[in-house]
């Protein structure tokens, strides 16, 4: 079975986040700016979804944070 999700997250400078999380992205999962941050992700396992969501949501916390700080 195909799992399939695209999650859309706010942020202040999406194109800086996505920068960062670049480098983490798997031939499955894919992450861009459009306004916005925009990650698709499709795998055979629900778990791996779950997973996958989980890891750029908190790789996404992070970065918001950090930039926070920066400013």
């Amino acid at each position: 079975m195909l799992c399939h999700a695209r999650l859309e997250v706010e942020s202040k400078d999406p194109e800086a986040v996505v920068k960062a999380l670049k480098p983490d992205d798997p031939e499955w999962c894919s992450c861009w700016a459009d306004n916005r941050i925009v990650i698709e992700v499709r795998v055979e396992k629900i778990g791996t979804l779950l997973s996958a969501l989980d890891d750029y949501l908190m790789n996404i916390k992070m970065c918001e944070g950090v930039l926070e700080v920066l400013g």
